[in-house]
């Protein structure tokens, strides 16, 4: 039932292709495996067979871009299995790509790889090697064969522009093969192979011309598709389709600098150096001083503590004789005077040092002379003599 309907959509496209075709305008020979042109080297013809060779199940195109870490979310969402196609001429993958791809089929879904020249990382890690035998000696039509059920080749013929389909896959192990022989190029040699992984299945193909219009629209080559994925039984929920002429991996953040052994181990070599300086830098870095406050002058506090002790106690006369007893030794330090007789000749030269007046300096004597006569201190007084002794201070 399905090769029918392939059977009856193919001249149909035939024909859509023909009646599109002008002329004047040139032939795009490119292989850009696009999935939406109708170029010969696209894949226009091959994406719109899907839904006929997988009935029921829902097709979506995969970005080249995409990475394939995320496999088991983007293309496990859904609790049927899937089908995962790439198809282009050159296809790379990172490590950890290859991790998720293998992941992916031993839990039961399906891959095919079609591509001329894959990732030699890849293949060493299936331990395959490609090769491409390029001996078209100036023919200009190459056969392929792809085994059916009953282990018989079916032959395909293509007539090729600039594209040849000679790459072939080969085994360092040839007793104990790894994989299982589906197609092969005109020399017989294995271009088509299988993997049975888990319970998936993975099938590898060197020759992606043979997914493109060019390839499928001639002679009965349309069939090749159908004979292909007659090795994928099974419905599927889901089949994705990603397409790209190089694909080239597309690293981020470090993956690009991991990548490369030497830069990898240079980047290690930066990142020891960088903690050992750490390391060091912690321990040599000195404390945080804490802010030490001002000492403050305990003996002006002292002084003033001891003043208002004996002003609250109305002791007037004492801490008059105090102050007088402060003031003098004022000036004997800073006017160097002799403080024992307090005469007129004292007055002129305290005030002519001082620089203050004869009758502001002669007043404040006075007041010095009451004390020390005995003459009895209120508070009135106390306050007279404090303002004059604060005014000879810092008056003018």
């Amino acid at each position: 039932m399905r090769l029918n309907r392939i059977t009856l959509l193919f001249p149909t496209l035939l024909l859509l292709l023909a009646g599109c075709s002008r002329k004047d305008k040139p032939t795009y020979w490119y292989a850009d495996f696009d999935q939406v042109s109708k170029n010969p080297y696209s894949l226009y013809l091959a994406y719109n067979s899907l839904p006929s060779l997988f009935p029921g199940a829902s097709t979506e195109r995969l970005k080249s871009s995409s990475r394939l870490t995320n496999l088991g979310y983007q293309l496990r969402r859904n609790k049927g299995k899937s089908l995962l196609m790439m198809v282009g001429l050159r296809l790379q993958f990172a490590t950890d790509e290859v991790d998720s791809l293998l992941a992916f089929v031993e839990a039961g879904h399906q891959v095919v790889l079609s591509a001329a020249r894959f990732d030699d990382a890849f293949l060493d890690r299936l331990r395959l090697e490609q090769t491409s035998e390029s001996s078209l000696s100036g023919k200009k039509r190459q056969l392929i064969y792809l085994k059916d059920k009953s282990n018989q080749a079916q032959s395909f013929a293509y007539s090729y522009h600039d594209r040849d389909i000679l790459s072939v896959f080969s085994s360092s192990d040839t007793v104990t093969a790894p994989f299982f022989t589906l197609g092969l190029n005109e020399q017989k040699q294995p271009d088509c192979i299988m993997f049975a992984i888990g319970e998936g299945r993975m099938i590898l193909h060197a020759a992606p011309v043979a997914f493109t219009n060019h390839f499928l629209l001639q002679g009965e080559n349309h069939r090749y598709l159908d004979a292909l994925f007659s090795y994928l039984p099974g419905k599927y929920s889901n089949v994705y389709l990603c397409s790209f002429n190089y694909r080239d991996v597309s690293y981020s953040d470090w993956g690009v600098l991991w990548r490369n052994k030497a830069t990898r181990t240079a980047l290690l070599l930066t990142f020891l150096a960088l903690f050992i300086f750490v390391l060091f830098e912690m321990k040599r870095r000195q404390q945080v001083i804490p802010v030490i406050p001002p000492v403050e002058n305990a003996s002006v506090a002292f002084v003033e503590t001891i003043g208002r002790l004996y002003f609250n106690k109305k002791d007037h006369t004492n801490l008059a004789e105090k102050m007088v007893q402060h003031f003098l030794d004022f000036v004997r330090n800073h006017y160097y005077l002799n403080t024992n007789l307090l005469d007129q000749d004292f007055i002129r030269n305290l005030a002519a040092k001082s620089g203050k007046g004869i009758a502001q300096t002669d007043t404040l004597v006075h007041y010095i002379r009451e004390v020390q006569a005995g003459a009895k201190t209120d508070e009135a007084f106390l306050y007279t003599l404090y303002n004059q002794i604060q005014e000879f201070y810092h008056g003018k």
